[in-house]
């Protein structure tokens, strides 16, 4: 383990890569293509070389020969066309190789980036919570999800197309050197010059990318608060949208900046390239040296100037095609390095298979000086943790905003794993149990749920619907779901619902989908729970009624209540008309609990939970009152 976290913190030192880290980096992404299609990748670059040797030969000994037959008299018109029909036939398979290869490809490139993407959400799945509160990999996810796909397509490409370029220009040398070596330097001097300016040019323009990325995001945010509907309401009936204008602009002024920088050092190095690679070198020196060599010391025949020339302004084409290959090889290296980073993430919680089995009988859960702290900060979210869960007991956990209670929840269900200390469960380490397994202990509603552009039915169940062959869920099942509803109150809407548990869910893709208030999508949630009754020892509801008024808060806790059964319940809440009922109430501030008991020796201690408890009293008795009459 001490070995993988070195070698992650090795990774995330920057983006100024070795080149031996960008050609690892290609390489891992063309292994990665490998693994899903070699057949795709060896054709690629199969068709590649055998297009490039045969434009090389095309351009520079065809060229030749057919200039010498035709100055020869010797031969007769036949054999020219004879040659020129040979020509344009295998000039003709050629386009057509390299036509079909790429139609052929771009229709596998689909199937691949589909497995791509599979993957990635795949390794997103089971990626550590802890990973998400981490912004240097949270910006790592981001732009890896975003170039993945390109990113692979590139690298194959960029690597075929260097490899086809350098088998041309190793075919065009040979021609060249056979018949004067001195023109290949004038190419080479180009390309050296194009592979320094290119480079140069995209260090900026990878720099200016990143930067954009961080950048815009302000803006991206800013611009996208206004077209979400659940910000509508607070824009329409406020002034926020004045700092989140400025913000805006803000972002822009400092993108226009940094782009101006930038653009000017690219147009300088761009200009440099122009005039030294083509100005100079290629339409001015060639010709030059031919010229002389054939005009003036009579070294070559005309034949050999005309392929010559050719070759050479082959050479320059390939080699400037070479750098812009190189270009996007570079690309791809460093956009690896953070496609590299997530993939190789090594998974500690999520993929623990432990080395004990969970106890097959509800047993006691145990925190036993339990500290935690998040990575990077300067102190302890959470010190000297200490308490214990038996079987059926209903615990609440209390306290202002920031106390660390959702954290502590975290750490139960093993989201988290603990600093110092430790959580027992049965008497054993829960990490000495595997994750998934333990987590099958938990019923749990946090209070930042989600409802998904799924039927109502899997937003309960959270996971495939089992069906019959004619598609219809099973009845065992739809009752359980029904149920389920019923324990959340949440019958009454059910019953309106067009296609009942069928129901779309959001209208993200469903026009008719259907589009539930703050109280209704929290029923839901809570009835996920319910809907494991029979399965989980513990229940965790974090806030479960905070959308929903006193009456329908007050017949919820009696349902969980009821469906727990024999299961511990800990639950967090700000509204303290919860906890009367609960078996003994944790009171946490700044990470610690304070106090403990129930809510008589609480109230009689007059300590802060005291303080909490009445300050809420008079609205609470007044809400419950006002609902009470209008219930009548």
């Amino acid at each position: 383990m001490p070995n993988s976290k070195t070698k992650q913190k090795e990774l995330q030192k920057g983006d100024k890569l070795t080149i031996r880290r960008l050609f690892a980096n290609v390489g891992f992404i063309l292994k990665y293509a490998i693994a899903i299609d070699k057949v795709l990748v060896y054709t690629i670059m199969a068709s590649f070389i055998v297009c490039g040797v045969i434009y090389a030969l095309f351009d520079t000994l065809f060229l030749k020969l057919f200039i010498e037959i035709i100055t020869d008299n010797t031969k007769d018109l036949t054999i020219t066309l004879i040659f020129v029909v040979v020509g344009m036939v295998v000039m003709a398979l050629n386009q057509l190789l390299e036509i079909a290869a790429e139609n052929w490809a771009r229709a596998k490139f689909v199937k691949t980036t589909g497995i791509i993407q599979k993957d990635f959400i795949k390794k997103a799945s089971e990626i550590d919570l802890i990973c998400y509160d981490n912004k240097d990999y949270f910006n790592d996810f981001v732009i890896a999800a975003s170039q993945s796909e390109e990113m692979i397509t590139t690298g194959i490409l960029s690597t075929a197309w260097i490899i086809g370029n350098v088998t041309t220009i190793l075919t065009l040398g040979a021609l060249i050197m056979s018949i004067n070596p001195v023109i290949a330097l004038f190419p080479i001097a180009g390309f050296i010059i194009n592979m320094i300016t290119r480079f140069k040019i995209t260090k900026l323009e990878y720099d200016y990318e990143m930067e954009r990325k961080r950048i815009m995001r302000k803006a991206d945010y800013s611009k996208r608060v206004f077209y979400q509907p659940e910000y509508a309401k607070e824009i329409k009936l406020s002034n926020i949208e004045i700092p989140l204008q400025k913000q805006f602009e803000e972002a822009v002024d400092e993108m226009q900046e940094t782009a101006k920088a930038v653009g000017v050092k690219i147009a300088i190095y761009s200009l440099i390239n122009w005039i030294c690679v083509f100005t100079l070198l290629s339409f001015f020196c060639v010709p030059m040296y031919l010229g002389y060599l054939a005009l003036v010391v009579m070294k070559i025949s005309l034949g050999d100037v005309a392929a010559m020339n050719s070759a050479q302004s082959a050479v320059r084409n390939r080699l400037d095609e070479l750098n812009y290959a190189i270009v996007e090889f570079q690309k791809v290296g460093q956009f690896a390095e953070r496609f590299r980073r997530f993939i190789e993430y090594e998974i500690h919680i999520e993929k623990d298979s432990g080395k004990g089995k969970t106890p097959p009988e509800k047993a006691v859960l145990e925190i036993k000086n339990m500290s935690f702290r998040y990575e990077g900060a300067d102190r302890n979210t959470l010190q000297n943790i200490n308490l214990v869960v038996k079987p059926g007991e209903k615990i609440a956990l209390v306290g202002e905003n920031g106390a660390g209670k959702t954290t502590f929840v975290k750490l139960l269900m093993r989201l988290y794993d603990v600093t110092e200390g430790g959580i027992f469960y049965g008497g054993a380490d829960i990490r000495e149990y595997a994750t998934q397994d333990y987590r099958k202990l938990f019923g749990a509603v946090f209070q930042d749920y989600q409802i998904y552009g799924a039927s109502l039915a899997e937003n309960i169940c959270m996971e495939p619907i089992e069906r019959d062959d004619k598609n219809t869920m099973m009845s065992d099942k739809k009752k359980q779901l029904e149920k389920a509803l019923d324990l959340a109150d949440f019958t009454k809407k059910l019953k309106k619902l067009p296609k009942g548990l069928e129901t779309e869910m959001t209208r993200e893709f469903c026009d008719d989908g259907t589009m539930l208030s703050g109280g209704e999508a929290q029923k839901v949630a809570i009835a996920r729970m319910f809907a494991k009754s029979d399965e989980f020892s513990i229940a965790v509801l974090d806030e479960p009624s905070s959308a929903l008024d006193p009456l329908a808060e007050h017949l919820l806790n009696q349902n969980m209540m009821l469906g727990a059964k024999d299961a511990a319940i800990i639950f967090i809440s700000h509204r303290l008309s919860t906890t009367k009922d609960a078996d003994r109430i944790y009171m946490f501030e700044n990470g610690q609990i304070i106090e403990e008991g129930t809510h008589e020796e609480l109230m009689t201690l007059q300590g802060e939970y005291a303080i909490m408890f009445n300050r809420q009293a008079h609205y609470y008795q007044e809400e419950l009152v006002e609902e009470t009459e209008n219930m009548d």
